[in-house]
């Protein structure tokens, strides 16, 4: 079992950078957008150890000048008719370097829905219990497989503010994209037509009724040995363990996204 606490840095992570381009009225949102609502809890954080993260980390990527690792526990609990039926899913990427430039790369994904797993736009996902329980202030997250608990997150935002040194993590992380590998190509699985111009620090503040954000002192608790065996589970991916939690927050989504066409990065 790994355990691990901490008061935590807010930062923004490529996997949602695709929803700061600036004003909503953007064309880059004139869509039907797939993913209508949703929320979760995101957490992220420095490995005690690079060992495993480099072992898991690709060679295609270099290690960045600071390895974090990003967990997070999302409910899609409100999708487009015709489309996925809602789903819950957790995840784990890594940050690594690119050709010089920095991405998120995802290690494991599981996810609630059958359908959800197929179209997987390159992430590695598998079927799972995926469980998120708002009781605010308090937040939880909890991945289980055949019943037997592999991680839980938990929030508290109890008498919590964004303080700045969490705004310039906000910041510092804008718009860093998510590299997959998809049929053995490498993927970019929501191209971007420019780099954002706003996180979703400031637009939570600028549009609160669409998008809500509320940092805490965060709690992660793994068990890699009740993780599968399987290659897309990665047990060592949950085992990574703990040197310093830098961010933790609530977030929720009312304004949506679709992923689109995923771009080729690399045969």
């Amino acid at each position: 079992m790994k355990k691990s606490s901490g008061v935590v840095l807010v930062f923004f992570m490529g996997v949602i950078g695709f929803l700061a381009f600036g004003s909503l009225t953007d064309s880059a949102y004139a869509q039907v957008k797939q993913y209508q609502e949703y929320d979760g809890i995101m957490l992220f954080y420095t490995p005690k150890d690079v060992t495993v993260y480099r072992e898991l980390l690709p060679a295609v990527f270099d290690l960045p000048d600071q390895p974090l690792v990003e967990v997070f526990v999302f409910d899609f609990y409100k999708m487009a008719p015709g489309g996925l039926e809602p789903y819950r899913e957790a995840a784990i990427f890594l940050l690594g370097n690119y050709k010089g430039e920095q991405i998120w790369h995802c290690i494991t994904m599981p996810v609630t829905s059958e359908r959800a797993r197929i179209r997987n736009q390159g992430y590695p996902k598998v079927l799972a219990e995926v469980t998120l329980v708002r009781k605010s202030p308090l937040f939880s997250g909890i991945l289980k497989a055949k019943g037997k608990t592999i991680m839980e997150l938990t929030l508290d935002t109890e008498g919590r503010t964004v303080n700045p040194k969490e705004k310039d993590w906000f910041v510092r992380l804008t718009g860093i994209p998510s590299l997959n590998f998809l049929n053995g190509k490498l993927i970019d699985p929501m191209p971007r037509s420019g780099k954002p111009r706003i996180n979703i620090l400031d637009l939570s503040e600028k549009y609160p009724d669409i998008f809500k954000v509320r940092v805490g002192k965060a709690v992660l608790t793994t068990f890699p040995e009740n993780a599968r065996k399987d290659s897309d589970w990665r047990p060592k991916a949950f085992g990574i363990e703990v040197k310093e939690i830098v961010l933790a927050y609530y977030f929720q989504n009312k304004y949506g996204f679709s992923f689109g066409t995923p771009k080729v990065v690399s045969d």
